[in-house]
């Protein structure tokens, strides 16, 4: 059973450009030196670099698990569509959730490197793009329903994709959790921009992830005010 993104109007995909173009322009200090030709393109290569990483996650996983895919240019919405056609439950929901986690992951990994520049344009761009797309994918399967569609045979979106190979309790854990911790890696980012508040900086906060016995984890978050 094959699934594929299909092209979708224009309308939403404005709405969500416009909250993107919003958001994205919030961790940019307001001044006019620093909104500069370069650090505009260096902004919107980070943005680009993380949807490679998106997309190229649920192609390696593919080329892993030996499913087949194709691809082919979608819209405004969803540039980049695919098909693939899993040979098991398991390997969709890897498959499709591929994508969003290499997305948390190369975040982990900028926030937890202290060479890294976090106030550097590209860097900022990649998290702002790592950050928005699994709360957007989240809202979208949650409220919108534009880029998680479910018709009959045919299916697009993340989230769908992860609730036609599983089920939707599966989906709905997996946009509660990418979400959960899409928002407080964008916590924690905010927190070393050197325009963020002093009090927000300054903050201390502790978070622990315990395995439980009955399988799964624990995640706690003890923050001090």
């Amino acid at each position: 059973m094959g699934s594929k993104r299909k092209p979708l109007s224009a309308r939403p995909a404005a709405f969500f450009a416009a909250i993107l173009i919003i958001v994205a322009l919030v961790p940019c200090p307001a001044k006019a030196d620093e909104l500069s030709a370069s650090a505009v393109a260096k902004f919107t290569a980070g943005v680009l670099s993380s949807v490679m990483i998106h997309e190229g996650a649920h192609a390696l996983v593919a080329a892993v698990t030996n499913t087949p895919m194709s691809w082919e240019a979608g819209n405004y919405n969803q540039p980049i569509a695919f098909t693939e056609n899993a040979t098991s439950n398991a390997k969709g929901v890897a498959v499709y959730s591929a994508g969003m986690a290499a997305q948390l992951i190369s975040s982990e990994i900028i926030l937890q490197s202290d060479s890294i520049d976090k106030s550097d344009a590209y860097v900022r761009g990649m998290m702002t793009w790592n950050i928005l797309n699994p709360i957007l994918y989240a809202l979208d399967y949650w409220v919108f329903r534009v880029t998680n569609k479910n018709n009959g045979t045919s299916y697009q979106g993340d989230f769908q994709g992860i609730e036609h190979y599983s089920s939707e309790a599966t989906a709905q854990a997996f946009a509660i959790g990418f979400s959960a911790i899409a928002a407080f890696q964008g916590y924690r980012f905010l927190k070393t921009q050197d325009w963020a508040p002093e009090w927000l900086r300054n903050t201390p906060d502790n978070v622990t992830l315990t395995p439980l016995r009955s399988g799964g984890a624990f995640l706690a978050w003890q923050y001090r005010f």
